[in-house]
């Protein structure tokens, strides 16, 4: 059901709900998706509106600027504002859904490289990788099905050698708006179901707990009024009384939202809003060129294709490639359609014998195959001098409350991961065919001598806010339990990548939405 706080009046209280979540983006509405027609009684909220498309009001994103740190100012300084958007959907308004399960080697800790791993063993995620997975409409769940890819791709990796560090991986990716965008994909259901209160223009301010901030007790919101010109202020202010509470905010905002409630959450360590990492980039990172032009089928299998698949009409068997010309428009909606292509990963004991980060490695080929960008994406390792905390210098023009201070630093280790990556990277295309080189970013030197923006290789930073409020087996440890539950807080939950201890190399979407599953069979049966 829809309703709107503009219609409240000042100091309602809203109570009676099992289950409060904070936030609609694709935690949010994954999680809502999963409780609908439920016995559950669930509210979430929602900072925009119904019709949000494309980016948000300027009044709502003025609560998503914020202050970066030294070094974050020298790649990205707009990062707070330009990386995420405060409206109905999230984020999952300006991405496509590129998709891909963390590895084997994402969860584990990995001696020499870092201690960090999961709580939670990697097989416990696969059947809600495998339902996340149904979002994107992304057909079989066979990453690691290299012929079925081949097949697919009309493409093939670069041929296996002995000694090869690398193999060929797949990504997949979701264009289609009624899809990505998770608000237009789930609107009807979310909007018809009897148990599901989706409450717009819903600010969260504050939470408010028990006096030993064990126990939240009610959430203080507010609504955003608009005039003719677009200027915000605050509008009606309100209460949410729920037995459980979820806050999908984002990595950045949940950790705001936890620092603006008294640091509710925090440690003994004092590591709520430490750990931050993004997928560090560099798109540009060199070029190469090989003896020969590379076969088609090889280039194929680095080329983003828009794959169709029939799903298998009993649910069972397996899914067959289209590629038949579409006589009639309509039948598309009666296939799966989707993008992938491949990259270069490291094997898990290329990782395990080197001691850096896993990554992986885009070839944009050029000049019919005889010459290819080397593009790198890789993981950071949890720093917990890579922080977030509150500006108290700097206020939003709403509200008045303090904004996020982004302090992203990377380490000798990460450089030290990427240059590795890069030399076993061109390692390997040399046993391939590559005759000569062209490093485009400056690597040498220490982790604050990178090559810098508006440079053609310059360092950039992914969208991608993981690990400030880090899961882990031991509150000494983190600050999320294994089921995503505030150590110190016995009803207040956690949803979204800010709970990912590591972070790989794939794009945390899947993840999240995985999780996101995850925790509400868990609320399921906690609130039953």
């Amino acid at each position: 059901m829809y309703h709107y706080a503009d219609q409240l009046p000042a100091g309602a209280i809203l109570a009676g709900f099992d289950i409060c979540i904070v936030g609609a983006g694709a935690a949010g509405i994954a999680m809502a998706q999963r409780l609908a027609n439920s016995s559950l009684k669930v509210i979430l909220l929602v900072s925009g509106r119904p019709g949000d498309r494309g980016l948000p009001a300027e009044a709502r994103q003025s609560l998503y600027h914020g202050a970066v740190g030294e070094f974050l100012e020298k790649v990205d300084p707009s990062f707070p504002r330009r990386s995420r958007l405060n409206m109905y959907g999230g984020t999952t308004n300006h991405f496509g859904f590129w998709a891909r399960p963390l590895d084997a080697a994402d969860t584990l800790p990995r001696p020499g490289y870092r201690e960090a791993g999961w709580p939670i063993d990697r097989a416990d995620l696969r059947p809600y990788y495998r339902a996340a997975h149904e979002f994107g409409r992304f057909g079989p769940f066979n990453y690691d099905d290299m012929d079925f890819w081949q097949r697919v791709l009309y493409a093939r990796p670069f041929d296996a050698l002995p000694g090869d560090k690398l193999e060929g991986a797949i990504m997949r990716a979701q264009y289609e708006e009624h899809l990505h965008d998770f608000q237009v994909q789930f609107r009807q259901e979310l909007e018809s179901a009897g148990n599901i209160t989706v409450l717009f223009n819903a600010h969260l301010l504050t939470i408010e707990t028990d006096a030993k901030q064990r126990y939240v007790t009610e959430l203080n919101c507010s609504t955003i009024v608009t005039d003719s010109a677009g200027q915000g202020a605050a509008g009606t202010t309100f209460q949410v009384r729920a037995r459980t509470y979820v806050l999908a905010c984002g990595g950045i905002e949940n950790v705001r939202l936890l620092q603006l409630s008294g640091d509710l959450g925090n440690n003994r360590r004092d590591m709520l809003g430490r750990g931050f990492m993004v997928h560090p980039l560099l798109t540009n990172a060199a070029r190469v060129y090989f003896e020969k032009p590379v076969a088609s089928d090889i280039r194929n299998f680095f080329r983003e294709q828009q794959i169709r698949l029939k799903a298998p009409d009993d649910g069972e068997g397996g899914y067959r490639h289209m590629v038949e010309p579409l006589v009639n428009p309509e039948l598309v909606f009666e296939y799966l359609m989707f993008n992938a292509w491949g990259v270069l990963a490291p094997k898990h004991q290329t990782l395990l014998d080197e001691r850096i980060g896993n990554f992986r490695i885009i070839l944009y080929f050029r000049e019919a195959g005889s010459s290819a960008i080397v593009n790198l994406n890789w993981e950071q390792t949890p720093n917990e001098n890579s922080r977030i905390t509150l500006d108290r210098e700097r206020v939003d023009p709403i509200f008045g409350q303090p904004l996020a201070h982004i302090d992203w630093r990377l380490s000798d280790i990460d450089k030290r991961s990427a240059v590795r990556a890069l030399e076993i990277t061109l390692a390997y295309l040399r046993d391939h065919g590559v005759v000569r080189e062209e490093m485009i970013t400056d690597v040498s030197g220490g982790a604050d001598s990178w090559t810098f923006p508006p440079h053609e290789g310059a360092l950039e930073t992914g969208d991608h806010h993981m690990g400030a409020l880090r899961m882990s087996a031991s509150p000494a440890d983190g600050i999320v339990d294994i089921h995503s539950r505030l150590h110190g807080v016995d009803n207040l939950y956690i949803a979204g990548s800010a709970v990912f201890p590591t972070g790989g190399y794939a794009n945390p979407t899947l993840t999240i939405v995985a999780l996101a599953l995850r925790l509400a069979d868990h609320l399921r049966q906690v609130c039953r």
